[in-house]
């Protein structure tokens, strides 16, 4: 009954169909799962915009955490009929084996949690749903991509709302269907910093050095093209702890979508250690790994709010420690204000100084220009006073000018997007 897990990604090249063979397979499907829809209304169910288009039908199983079946009403076949729904903007940890009686499922902690809300929800809705879509030919491979409403007090409930409100999913941004964007991932962090659900680090049993603090961080914006630089984007984890090493052997790194990278056996984190794991292909070495994708892992944060996540899972499945962006929760640093930069443009340079009283150490901040962030190298710390001048071209190896004469800004911020300083010139503002 159920087909293999997949997210909002492309199918693989490689995948053993012939073009022909998929182009017909998709357009049945594009045909067969096609309900007409009823007016437009609010996405979001409150009047404001974006519109949807909408659906309405009864739940006739649930996948897992963030899919369904439905019988959609008006689908015209005058028979029950299940169309598989993936909710769009949200992603639930994975099951390994689907069923529909709870106690045959397996999967990961998180996921069969999920799955029991999901349940639970479509269940005191008497399975009648609503689904909604900026664009009906929404799809998740072969799924539909929709928004899942249940009734509720009355009134029609986002699940996806009330899944990343409690901590059962992570946000996963949508281009294509951005209504629920910046809402699902505004409850995705408040609930992170309660430490609920997914964010609670031993949630599913107390894991592997469970006493050693870990943080992880990510380059998801590197200077240029991304695409041109798979390597120059890349995921850091340190050891916090000043006495204790740690193995990380088993344990795995995520985005929000389906691709993972598991640490391979010996993959030790020395007290005070940080190690680093490129997106592209390279040979690994003692703190230095390879995804060997080839392909960018993390989206721009640009104006659908597209934010993404670096998760790092010990092998029970708990969630150790996490970077989400761009910040919208607790969004405050102790360096702010402790820095002051300086832009040139003419020289494409940029002079960054410490205005404190204190020693700041810029290692884990960055320069963002221009939809470019340009990383300090592992050491910088700045005393009381103490200035640094960076030619942004030949520290960074630019091929040609970034700084628009007409008008831009630079500032220094931390990989969540928190601004420690900025400074704008001509046409430009911070």
């Amino acid at each position: 009954m159920y087909g293999p897990l997949t997210d909002y990604a492309a199918r693989p090249i490689h995948e053993p169909l012939h073009r022909f063979t998929l182009l017909l397979l998709t357009a049945a499907l594009l045909g067969a799962c096609a309900p007409a829809a009823a007016a437009s209304t609010s996405c979001r169910g409150d009047g404001s915009r974006p519109s949807c288009r909408v659906w309405t039908g009864k739940a006739v199983s649930v996948n897992d955490g963030d899919t369904i079946d439905v019988d959609i009403d008006g689908d015209g076949d005058g028979r029950k009929r299940g169309y598989q729904v993936r909710f769009a903007g949200v992603q639930a940890m994975e099951l390994t084996r689907h069923h529909p009686v709870h106690a045959r499922r397996r999967g990961e902690c998180h996921g069969l949690e999920a799955t029991a809300r999901v349940e639970q929800l479509i269940r005191s809705s008497r399975r009648r749903v609503r689904l909604t879509a900026q664009r009906a030919s929404s799809r998740a491979g072969s799924r539909l991509a929709r928004f899942v409403a249940i009734r509720k007090g009355g009134r029609w409930q986002d699940v996806g709302e009330l899944l990343m409100a409690e901590g059962h999913t992570l946000f996963l941004g949508s281009d294509v269907e951005p209504a629920w964007n910046h809402r699902y991932d505004l409850l995705g962090q408040q609930a992170a910093l309660r430490g609920i659900g997914l964010w609670n680090p031993d949630h599913c049993g107390a894991g592997p050095s469970a006493d050693v603090p870990l943080r992880i961080w990510a380059q998801w914006d590197p200077p240029g093209i991304d695409s041109e630089d798979i390597n120059g984007e890349w995921t850091k984890v340190r050891n916090l702890s000043a006495a204790s090493s740690i193995s990380l052997a088993g344990w795995w790194v995520r985005d929000s979508m389906l691709r993972r990278y598991r640490f391979p056996a010996g993959t030790m984190l020395a007290p005070g250690a940080t190690l680093t794991l490129h997106t592209g292909s390279g040979r690994n070495t003692r703190d230095t790994f390879y995804w060997g994708l080839s392909v960018t892992l993390f989206p721009n944060v640009g104006p659908m709010h597209l934010g993404d996540g670096a998760y790092l899972f010990d092998p029970r499945g708990d969630l150790r420690a996490s970077m989400t962006y761009p910040c919208l929760v607790a969004c405050s640093d102790p360096d702010q204000g402790a820095v002051a930069v300086e832009a040139d443009p003419r020289r494409e340079s940029v002079l960054v100084r410490n205005v404190a009283a204190r020693a700041v150490d810029l290692s884990d901040d960055l320069l963002a220009q221009h939809g470019s962030a340009f990383p300090f190298k592992a050491g910088t710390e700045l005393a009381p006073g103490e200035e640094l001048r960076i030619d942004l071209r030949a520290d960074f190896g630019l091929s040609r000018p970034i700084m628009r004469d007409a008008g831009g800004s630079i500032s220094v911020t931390t990989f969540r997007g928190i601004v420690l300083a900025c400074d704008a010139w001509g046409g430009g503002r911070c």
